[in-house]
């Protein structure tokens, strides 16, 4: 082998050893062999530590217990999990292996009271998660004050709370020039605390923040109420969309053999008293209205719908009872059957309950939340309306429906109108061809 080979093939080990090196350095994984891990990081300092005034501060370091993945759950990156309230900028995450330090790029305001929040989602190497929050509270000057601003948010279009809502503080003082943002997120059931705020009047707002910015984009629905905080406040927040365009009709259908009509909007309109039949106009096409009975919403619908079921199952079970004896043996085998099936499910959860609880290595389960979601206070609101009529719509005919004065959630006011064509009646099936008839001629003597 001549010198030049034997130097290219040294060359070439070298380079692959290194991007071996190089490659084990950067990727931190999980590490080989050793009985299971189950338990998940613990945080085992936090600086500067809650309660401080640290007058100068560079960043909070959070110190945990083992390597913690740089990867949430749940999240893009570790910086979506934070929160830094009240607002500087946007926040920055400096991952080292077991440590997480935090700032924000705006830096610290001085005399300033600060919260940061980690919400659930960090992982180990092994995908242990922590479930709790992590916090921490400290003051570059001036005391803490101990208040709390609490509340839910909703998402009131969807009629249910809103989990993982963005809620904003805004401190509202016109001898101030500058605004301070106080910045968390709802939990899973709708709910929010903002503490540690100085006392004063707040304009709060809620934002569905769906692509996860921290802000309020177009067409995002949002919310806001004027609080005053002392000791203690609460407000709830409805959120929904707000626009100057007006509802418009996107469908019409036709139900109940033409009886009903069916009207969809494009967005939910505001609630108020039952809708006269005056608001609602089905015209025939020589512009003569037809006689509408009745308008019914979504919910009264399905009241109806499911109290003539009732009495349908209903019929059909006492007309359907078999009361012989084997009519009552059969009765009594399902109840067995049911019995046995439940507690057949009661084996299995108190199994998997057995199982989770050799996982944890003997740590107890984390505590269940027991409380009830949040309380839903305003009225619900529809996309769609029932129209009765007092007769069938005619066959083959364009039907023009109109809606007087309709608001939307945002208080625009506007009479949609949409047309369909009622379908053609069902064809009557043409009657069998008759048979042809026998000549008497063409039959021949047996």
């Amino acid at each position: 082998m001549t010198l030049r080979m034997t130097l290219r093939v040294a060359l070439l080990g070298a380079a692959v050893c290194a991007a071996a090196v190089a490659g084990a350095c950067a990727n931190v994984t999980e590490p080989p062999g050793g009985p299971p891990d189950v338990k998940s990081p613990v945080v085992l300092k936090i600086t500067p530590d809650s309660g401080v005034i640290a007058t100068r501060i560079k960043e909070v370091v959070v110190q945990f217990d083992e390597v913690i993945s740089e990867t949430p759950r749940g999240a893009q990156n570790l910086a979506e999990l934070v929160f830094i309230s009240p607002k500087s900028g946007n926040v920055e995450v400096d991952w080292s292996r077991s440590k997480l330090s935090i700032k924000p790029s705006k830096g610290w305001r001085a005399n300033t009271v600060y919260s940061v929040i980690i919400n659930p989602g960090i992982l180990d190497l092994r995908n242990n998660p922590v479930d709790s929050t992590i916090s921490t509270v400290f003051s570059t000057g001036g005391p803490i004050p101990n208040t709390r601003l609490t509340g839910a948010a909703f998402d009131w279009a969807a009629g249910k709370h809103a989990p993982r809502a963005l809620v904003e503080a805004l401190f509202v003082d016109s001898t101030r020039k500058d605004t301070t943002f106080y910045q968390t997120l709802a939990d899973s059931s709708g709910r929010f605390e903002l503490r540690y705020l100085p006392a004063g009047p707040y304009l709060l707002r809620t934002v569905l923040d769906r692509n996860n910015n921290r802000g309020l984009e177009p067409l995002e629905p949002w919310d806001t109420t004027r609080v005053v905080v002392t000791q203690s406040a609460r407000a709830d927040l409805y959120a929904f969309v707000h626009d100057t365009v007006g509802l418009r009709i996107s469908d019409l259908t036709l139900l109940d053999s033409g009886r009903t009509v069916k009207i969809t909007f494009d967005k939910p309109y505001a609630p108020g008293p039952a809708m006269s039949t005056d608001r609602i106009r089905v015209l025939r096409p020589d512009s003569s209205a037809l006689t509408v009975l009745r308008i019914v919403t979504p919910l009264e619908r399905a009241r109806e719908d499911s109290a003539k079921a009732a009495a349908r199952a209903d019929s059909a079970a006492r007309a359907g009872r078999d009361t012989t004896a084997a009519g009552r043996l059969r009765a009594d085998s399902i109840a067995r059957r049911r019995t046995a099936d439940s507690l057949a499910a009661r084996d299995r959860a108190q199994r998997e309950e057995r199982r989770l609880a050799a996982l944890r290595g003997g740590r107890p389960a984390p505590p269940r939340d027991t409380t009830p979601p949040p309380k839903f206070e305003r009225p619900l609101v529809y996309t769609e309306l029932f129209v009765l009529m007092q007769q069938p719509l005619p066959d083959s005919t364009r039907i023009r429906v109109l809606v007087r004065d309709l608001s939307s959630l945002s208080g625009t006011v506007r009479s949609p109108t949409r047309e369909i064509v009622t379908p053609r009646p069902p064809r009557a099936p043409a009657p069998a061809p008759a048979p042809a008839p026998v000549r008497r001629d063409t039959l021949q003597p047996r």
